[in-house]
């Protein structure tokens, strides 16, 4: 059996069909690994030097066959999940180090140009990949995918011959192109979606023109609420399109968070708030910040006004009914993470973090259990905190108290925890408060009011910002329940 490898980006729950037993299935930098979900031991491990790919299953629209080499014969697996159109992507975009390359299926490559923002039209190069189209500069630097999962449809442009558009983003948000082979990089992207991803691409049949895509061209956030700012901030926006820090002015509307040009006021891209994950506030630059969104796209900037801008955005994404943000010195782990950023895990999943925090494993550190936690469960709180009704259901209830006894029992030195550690474990106990449990724990737990009171005075003691914040975010879900009080 070959060693762990040093990290995952993403990690999804699958479910073996030969003998339907559950796995979790981590997609690595250098393998494909298989875990057990009750005790996280190695099940499997193929490095990719061995792995020959990973394919739709024609029988049913949620499994997936993979293939190794096992000696000098091929070994297939399949498994099931509700999520194999990403399990796919993640896993193509490791293709090139496969041991074997599909015969005939090199990327195709067209001649094309990308109809701008600010309606230039520059030169790039179409390449139709296994999992995503990329945009590729004069270069040779890929400027983006977009992969084919989030294409939502494409469509010609009838008054531009060579034109088309792809919609993409989950919000209609619209990209033109213009290429003398238009139909053959259209039926090329269809076909590579189709039989890498098992994913149809939709061609609409009625035509667009250009005014069409100019006015529609932010997809269903096009409109003048979602456009117009009520607070505007300036900003460098780091970017690998950029030798130096794109000049931009983010802004925030009643929706969405725009990005503009400074020269032109022109809107250069839109998110919508509902799909802020998390807000990075570095702490080894005053000016350094990120944003985190639930499809795993993260946009780099820096602003003289930093703390300002992530305070308008926390109170913006939070008014737009987002509750699930939270400001953090780190990037998120993902390789923590069961399942993608945009939907809640499993029930079995939290209630197997909550156990962690009780009892570690011997294998985990209680930080990593701490962190494990967090990657899992939503900021604004246990998606299944009350105790279902059955003879093996759970308690809740009591796993929830026990999980708050033990992050205050194994805090560790308190004077010399790294920041990022203690923050991790007031955004444990906010989370775990956020429940109906948590939020009563405070009054009927032995001592808890005192060790949580002391815990605070002495992370405001340290007087940094971002401890300061964490701690007194935690203190405001004691204030005011963050459950739902009807129940």
């Amino acid at each position: 059996m070959v060693g762990l490898l040093a990290f995952y980006f993403l990690i999804w729950c699958v479910c073996a069909i030969m003998y339907r037993y559950k796995r979790v299935f981590s997609i690595g930098t250098k393998a494909i690994t298989t875990y057990n979900p009750n005790t996280h031991e190695v099940t499997n491990q193929w490095c990719y030097n061995e792995f020959v790919g990973i394919a739709p299953s024609p029988k049913a629209s949620n499994e997936f066959i993979i293939t190794m080499k096992k000696g000098r014969k091929t070994q297939q697996m399949t498994f099931s999940t509700e999520f194999r159109p990403e399990v796919l992507t993640r896993t193509l975009m490791f293709s090139p180090l496969f041991c074997e390359q599909p015969r005939n299926e090199t990327d195709k490559r067209f001649d094309a140009a990308k109809f701008h923002w600010d309606e230039a039209k520059v030169k790039v190069l179409l390449v139709v990949r296994r999992y995503c189209v990329s945009q590729v500069d004069i270069t040779g630097h890929t400027l983006t995918d977009y992969k084919y999962k989030d294409i939502e449809y494409m469509a010609k442009v009838a008054d531009h011959p060579g034109a088309f558009v792809v919609a993409a983003g989950g919000f209609g948000r619209l990209h033109m192109f213009l290429t003398e082979q238009r139909d053959d990089v259209m039926k090329a992207i269809i076909l590579a979606s189709r039989s890498n991803i098992g994913y149809d691409i939709a061609v609409h049949r009625d035509l667009i023109t250009q005014h069409d895509f100019l006015e529609r061209r932010l997809g269903k956030y096009s409109d003048d609420d979602s456009i117009t700012s009520l607070t505007e901030f300036k900003v460098q926006k780091h970017t690998p399109r950029y030798l130096e820090p794109a000049p931009r002015i983010l802004a925030l509307s009643e929706n969405c968070i725009i990005e503009r040009d400074p020269s032109t006021y022109i809107v250069v891209t839109i998110r919508p708030l509902s799909e802020v994950f998390a807000l990075i506030r570095y702490t080894n630059d005053p000016q350094r910040f990120s944003i985190e969104y639930v499809n795993g796209i993260v946009r780099k900037y820096s602003a003289t006004e930093r703390d300002a801008l992530l305070c308008s955005i926390l109170d913006g994404v939070r008014a737009s009914g987002n509750r699930d943000v939270c400001v953090k010195m780190t990037r998120t782990n993902r390789g923590q993470r069961l399942g993608p950023l945009h939907l809640p895990v499993e029930e079995e999943v939290e209630s197997q973090y909550l156990k962690y925090l009780v009892n570690t494993p011997p294998s985990v550190q209680f930080h990593e259990a701490v962190e494990k936690f967090n990657s899992n469960v939503a900021y604004s709180g246990l998606n299944h905190a009350v105790s279902s009704e059955g003879i093996f259901s759970e308690n809740k209830e009591k796993l929830i108290n026990g999980s708050l006894t033990a992050l205050l029992m194994k805090e560790g030195d308190q004077s010399s925890l790294p920041n990022d550690r203690l923050e991790e474990q007031f955004h444990a106990l906010r989370r775990l408060v956020a429940s109906k449990a948590g939020y009563e724990a405070f009054t009927s737990l032995t001592n808890f009011r005192e060790i949580v009171g002391k815990k605070v005075v002495r992370a405001l003691r340290r007087k940094d910002d971002g401890i300061s914040h964490a701690s007194v975010d935690f203190l405001c879900a004691l204030m005011q329940p963050m459950h739902d009080t009807t129940t």
